[in-house]
């Protein structure tokens, strides 16, 4: 029998994954991960004093200078074991829901994949090429296999990031500690027993707690692969395995697609605002809206919003009561726009949340979902006192992808300055962007790791 078990296509991909090497990868595919990592490092270290990463520091007693593992617990002085610091690091990645998206799975990619390998790499001294490499073998197996289940597994109520975030996770691991096809099969098998993450975790601690769980289960299904462990060749494709049992239909032709035909990791799309992505085309159209020179906040009776019909229950909580439920309301995501000019991480705190003319507008928001809408688009229409009527559409993945190349650079450093400055110091901040940009010329992933750790402002 062979090695795949009558399921070619899974051997396919791994076999790719496991093969790619640093010098496989064309330059604009390097500094789109390098870009990809430099976000997310941000956004993870702005997530490292959230809430829901502190009671995970202390659920798992990450507290304090000296830990047992050689892994950086990102944003404070401690390390821990590898797949305790990818616990952490991937809840902090997403906790602010900032990070970056993919617009053909739908899956947060980088939050799973990068603290897994950074992890990793801590214990075993690996290079910055070593680890663009992993990155990009999770990466582009990560978005085959998310393409491959197709919308119905998120329909199902499965949240991408924590389920075939595992995938990817395991992919950039194995990849990291050299697995061989035949390996890298087994940890693809191991992750799918262990993927998880469900939607009705959104707006609550659980949401970022499936991309720490997600990098976490990625390292032990890799380190027991490349270990020796053996797992049911059914467990991914089989008639009882993660596909037949998390979606209604799969389209294999994902898996068949060779790596760079295309690279997925081009199109990552990187964050504007911080709250779910279904709600940046709402947030677009309503800060076009608030840059007309007549716009008068105190006039306005009635919002409407056209929404695609996929975001009903995943961004249309009607009324958030905790920070982390406004990140996944439409609602106060709009107002807080019209209000504040802006939807960044300072829109997102409680006293924006009880501010009364951020309430008094999100009480004034009437969706409309369509089934005939782009998933990440959303058309805002304002009604006002005198008559008037005004309206104006956004598409959240256009967004990015009318920027030039060097507006996406102005873009995604601008954003990793405002997050990081505050922590490591605005030199700090300017040295590790400095690092990461260069990432492929860095011997030892510790000179990135080692800067983690928040600074005192002079």
């Amino acid at each position: 029998m062979s090695a795949d078990d009558g399921h070619a296509p899974l051997t396919q991909v791994a076999t790719a994954a496991a093969e790619l090497q640093f010098e496989d990868l064309p330059e604009d595919v390097i500094e789109a991960a390098s870009r990809n990592i430099l976000d997310t490092v941000g956004v993870a270290l702005a997530g490292a004093d959230e809430p829901v990463t502190v009671v995970a520091c202390k659920a798992l007693s990450v507290q304090g200078a000296a830990g047992t593992g050689r892994s950086r617990v990102w944003g404070t002085t401690s390390t821990a074991s590898a797949v305790d610091a990818a616990t952490i690091n991937g809840i902090a990645a997403h906790a602010l829901d900032f990070d970056d998206w993919a617009p053909g799975s739908g899956v947060h990619p980088s939050a799973p994949i990068l603290p897994a390998v950074l992890a990793v790499a801590d214990e075993i001294g690996s290079s910055g090429a070593d680890v663009i490499a992993a990155y990009v073998a999770g990466y582009e197996l990560q978005e085959r296999i998310g393409l491959a289940v197709g919308p119905s597994h998120y329909e199902l109520g499965f949240h991408t990031t924590g389920t075939i975030g595992t995938f990817g996770a395991a992919a950039a691991v194995a990849n990291l500690l050299g697995a061989d096809s035949t390996q890298m099969l087994t940890a693809l098998r191991t992750a799918a027993t262990q993927a998880a993450g469900l939607k009705a975790m959104f707006g609550s601690m659980g949401k970022p707690l499936h991309a720490g769980r997600a990098a976490a289960a990625g390292i032990l299904a890799a380190k027991l692969a490349v270990n020796g462990f053996v797992a049911s060749s059914d467990s991914v494709l089989g008639e009882q395995g993660f596909v037949a049992t998390h979606t209604r239909s799969v389209d294999e032709t994902w898996l068949q697609a060779r790596f760079g035909e295309p690279w997925f990791v081009l199109s990552a799309r990187i964050k504007s605002y911080a709250a779910c992505f279904g709600t940046h085309g709402a947030i677009g159209a309503a800060l076009h809206l608030r840059a007309d020179p007549f716009f008068d906040i105190g006039t306005i009776e009635r919002i409407d919003l056209d929404i695609p019909r996929i975001c009903v229950g995943v961004c249309t909580i009607p009324e958030a009561t905790t920070v982390l439920e406004a990140k996944f309301s439409v609602a106060f995501v709009v107002a807080a726009a019209l209000v504040h000019g802006s939807a960044g991480v300072r829109q997102f705190t409680p006293a924006s949340l009880s501010d009364p003319v951020v309430q008094r507008l999100a009480q004034l928001v009437h969706l409309n979902p369509n089934d005939w809408m782009d998933k990440t688009r959303t058309d805002v229409g304002l009604s006002c006192a005198d008559g008037r009527h005004v309206s104006a559409s956004a598409d959240a993945g256009q967004l990015w992808t009318d920027l030039s190349d060097s507006e996406r650079f102005h873009q995604v450093r601008s954003k990793f300055d405002t997050l990081v400055a505050p922590i490591v110091t605005s030199s700090g901040a300017d040295r590790l962007a400095d690092v990461i940009l260069h990432l492929a010329q860095c011997p030892d992933i510790s000179a990135v790791t080692a800067a983690l750790v928040p600074q005192p402002s002079v």
